[in-house]
């Protein structure tokens, strides 16, 4: 992990500004701008702005519209002062503000890659199934979905009646092409962001005084359809954030030069999130009525399309959360150089976390014929512990009450203190030379579960831990031949424990019939690298760039909770041979195999402190071993996701005078990666295997540097690259990708 920082430029005291114009395909227009003028003697103002528009380049072929179109305006002003009268004292003001439209790309993924499928399992109605010794008897049918199979390009959330594998209907096929999908139902994206900021510097001679201070109020509103032919649901998300920020720091002059170096700061933050989001079912559609190819129904393991989403069985979801996070943070670092040659370094932060957390909870479901609840992204939410939230006043409820007080939010508090520090230490042989070390730890903040469960009578939250991390790392950065060569090189270690995982348990509401997705402390992992970067300079117009990258990431300690698949209306429900006591309910991540019974050694039994086995509604609880130690002491390893083994890139820039006409500078860069899984749970399938990515520049420079005019190709190998990856209902993999290859002209004027 690690960040990279942006700084915008800062008001100067020249009169100077400019102009960028992008065109290329997609029908993308991007239009930048920027001003500074120096209002008065100390005082300049700078402007800065974009607009942007472009089509989506994933092209919907069914009744909706494309994927991946991006509308956006935004606008920058920072004044900087610096008055005569108090030559120590600089105050820098800034403001923004975002409007962000278009289609963009759904809120987890614009396209089912497939789902884990094993074809020898598949069974037709009545045929049994023979697992690792058990046998199961399946009087519906089986679909083969298991853990271990391998991936299908068939949409499992929803049958459509029409046999895919084996003679069997196991879903709804998908488009093989990664930027075509057939979807019906329009989407848009929806959103604002407002900033404020006041940096105020002043100088006491050896001694120096900051204050940071920023406001940020964002508001997104996203939506997405059932991401099938036919719009079953429609979803509406919104997310909301109110954050105050304030730090204040006391260093020493870095205009003084001493072998002492040093800062004290103090940190607070004050953020307040909400998170609601509405799925609004199609009540007008039924398999009853739909056209022959079109009668979609939910996933269940018979092969005849039953049932339907009409209004007479289903209602809309809902769900709403806030967050209300307190930081305040107390931090030192201070640095001592000896002989001017070696650096010692230690720094230390104490931070202070308090997390107020409230999920809305299903009060009362829906009963009888006729019987639903309406939801709406305006309707009013009362955010207040153990308040109920009312549903839309279109319901129709066998139960008046129930419509009344369909949602109620329960809430949770949590405070977590913790000690973070650094030491490093650097040497310099000369002034383009040093190596270094550095030895750091690190948290990221624990926070709440949204799902509400009841444990022992009592409705709670549930909380999860902290993470942590250590990391070492080893370098060295050097420039040789006067500036001719740069060459940087690093190695590091990275230790994670108390890992913050997404994994599910038994809903302890309802333990056999459902299950709650939610984050946990699960294990640990580690990390160790090596990065080098070089920069040649041969000729004074030819440029040569190296990187290169080599990781080896895994999983340690990493079992994940298990469940019951489906309760009644999954596995265990369609074969009498299946019996709950045996723990052959408890299975990996949504599907039947492998499980307990029939792969015993890579799951473990969940004790308690005692050593006691868990059992929860008669059904003895499980880990799976991702990777850590089976039952009989093998030991398991597992890769990392999105962590490839080897990237490297190689840029040439070649500078052609023009003499008073200017420069004509090709360029090109090219990007290697090894490949890397998309998920730490199913490492083989989806992969994105190894691929090259080249990006083309021809640029024209006039002489005084006012004037540019570039054309480009990024990506010219079209290469479709996997840029996120998550698991939906019956484990359907939903992804995103990378744009394709993109090509234009981009043109610059500065005044």
């Amino acid at each position: 992990g690690g960040n990279i920082v942006f700084h915008s430029a800062m008001p100067t005291e020249k009169l100077e500004g400019g102009v960028d114009l992008l065109f290329s395909n997609f029908t993308r227009y991007r239009t930048e701008g920027f001003v500074n003028v120096p209002l008065t003697e100390g005082v300049s103002l700078r402007v800065a702005g974009l607009t942007e528009d472009t089509k989506g380049y994933v092209k919907n072929i069914g009744t909706g519209n494309d994927y991946g179109g991006e509308k956006q305006t935004f606008v920058r002003g920072t004044l900087k002062i610096e008055p005569p009268s108090l030559p120590n004292l600089q105050v820098v003001l800034r403001g923004s503000h975002l409007d962000l439209g278009g289609q963009g790309l759904g809120g987890f993924g614009y396209k089912i890659l497939g789902t884990l499928v094993d074809p020898s399992l598949i069974r037709q109605p009545g045929q049994p199934l023979t697992y690792n010794g058990v046998t199961y008897a399946l009087p519906n049918g089986f679909n083969g979905n298991s853990w271990t199979g391998v991936g299908f390009p068939i949409d499992t959330r929803f049958r459509d009646g029409i046999p895919d594998v084996n003679g069997a209907d196991i879903g709804i096929p998908t488009l093989a092409d990664p930027y075509k999908v057939n979807y019906a139902g329009n989407i848009f994206r929806k959103g604002s962001q407002s900033q404020l900021g006041a940096t105020v510097t002043y100088d006491l001679g050896s001694v120096r005084l900051r204050s940071i201070t920023s406001y940020s109020d964002f508001d997104l509103i996203r939506t997405g359809g059932s991401l099938t032919p036919v719009l079953l649901n429609y979803s509406y998300a919104q997310t909301t954030s109110k954050t105050l920020t304030q730090e204040l720091q006391i260093m020493s002059n870095e205009d003084k030069k001493s072998p002492l170096e040093w800062i004290v700061g103090g940190y607070f933050l004050d953020d307040t999130a909400r998170d609601r989001s509405v799925t609004n079912f199609n009540r007008s559609y039924s398999t009853a009525t739909a056209p022959a190819g079109q009668q979609y129904s939910p996933f269940g393991f018979t092969y005849a399309a039953s049932g339907g989403l009409n209004q007479l069985t289903a209602y809309d979801s809902f769900s709403a959360a806030e967050q209300k996070s307190r930081s305040l943070a107390a931090y030192g670092q201070l640095s001592y150089t000896l002989m001017e040659k070696l650096t010692l370094t230690s720094g230390a932060r104490h931070t202070k976390d308090d997390k107020d957390f409230m999920a809305s909870r299903f009060n009362l479901a829906a009963t009888g014929p006729g019987s639903y609840f309406a939801h709406s992204i305006d309707d009013p939410v009362n955010y207040n512990c153990g308040g109920f939230i009312a549903a839309n006043a279109a319901s129709v409820s066998a139960s008046p009450t129930a419509v009344e007080q369909a949602y109620n939010f329960e809430c949770g508090k949590s405070s977590y203190s913790y000690t973070t520090y650094r030491l490093a230490a650097d040497y310099k042989f000369a002034s383009d030379q040093m190596v270094y070390t550095s030895y750091s730890t690190g948290v990221q903040a624990g926070g709440f579960n949204t799902g509400v469960v009841t444990i022992n009578g009592v409705r709670t939250l549930l909380p999860f831990a902290p993470e942590k991390v250590k990391a070492f790392e080893v370098g060295t950065k050097n420039t040789f031949f006067n500036r001719v060569l740069t060459l940087n090189a690093a190695a590091y270690v990275n230790d994670y424990t108390d890992l913050q995982a997404q994994t599910s348990i038994p809903n302890p509401n309802a333990p056999l019939t459902s299950v709650i997705a939610l984050v946990q402390n699960i294990g640990k992992d580690r990390a160790y690298g090596f990065d080098l970067s070089a920069v040649i300079r041969p000729a004074k117009n030819l440029r040569m760039s190296l990187d290169f990258n080599w990781l080896d990431a895994k999983q340690l300690d990493y079992a994940v909770n298990n469940f019951n698949f489906g309760g009644t209306a999954g596995f265990c429900g369609i074969t009498p041979s299946c019996v709950a006591a045996t723990g052959e309910s408890n299975t990996v991540q949504g599907t039947p195999f492998p499980n307990a019974r029939t792969d015993p050694n890579r799951f473990i039994p969940v004790v308690d402190a005692n050593g006691t086995p868990t059992v929860v509604g008669g059904v003895p609880q499980y880990r799976y071993v991702i990777a850590g130690t089976g039952r009989d002491g093998t030991k398991y390893t597992s890769r990392k996701a999105f962590s490839p083994k080897q990237t490297f890139q190689i840029g040439l820039a070649y500078d052609i005078g023009l003499g008073a006409a200017g420069t004509l500078t090709p360029e090109v860069q090219t990007y290697y990666n090894s490949g890397y899984i998309l998920t730490d749970l199913t490492p083989d399938y989806g992969k994105n295997e190894a691929y090259f990515k080249t990006d083309l520049r021809l640029t024209y420079r006039t002489a005084d540097g006012k004037y540019t005019l570039q054309g480009f190709v990024n990506n010219i190998e079209d290469k479709a690259i996997i840029t996120r990856a998550v698991y939906t209902n019956h484990r359907a993999l939903l992804v995103n990708y990378a744009p394709p290859r993109s090509y234009g002209l981009n043109a610059s004027v500065r005044f």
